[in-house]
């Protein structure tokens, strides 16, 4: 169970990463239609509500990242008698500290 947990969380972090970079395309995608002059407002504006998506799907990648997060943390703790000193268990920690630490930052609170 902890391994999987570990999984899960670094995987949302790795969408993470990856949505960050689509994010930053798009904008660079829109900067370029709107000097593009042969293409319109219609264009412009379809490519905004992509871009908007991505921003709304962000803020779901947030959400499940705490969510998943706090299960490992959880976990983390339950097995700590059991596995303290293992190479997994100190992974499952650090990979809570990297989680920890990207929820931090976006200013997301981990007090459940």
């Amino acid at each position: 169970q902890l391994k999987i947990k570990t999984s899960a969380v670094s995987r949302l972090m790795k969408d993470r990463v990856a949505s960050d970079r689509e994010i930053e395309g798009q904008k660079d995608r829109i900067g370029k239609v709107r000097s593009d002059p042969e293409k319109d407002e219609h264009d412009v504006a379809k490519q905004e509500e992509v871009l908007a998506e991505m921003v709304a799907g962000r803020a779901d990648e947030l959400c499940r990242l705490k969510d998943f997060a706090l299960e490992l943390d959880s976990v983390v703790e339950l097995t700590k008698a059991d596995l303290g000193s293992s190479e997994e268990h100190a992974n499952a920690a650090d990979v809570f500290g990297q989680a920890a630490a990207i929820l931090k930052r976006e200013g997301v609170e981990l007090d459940d």
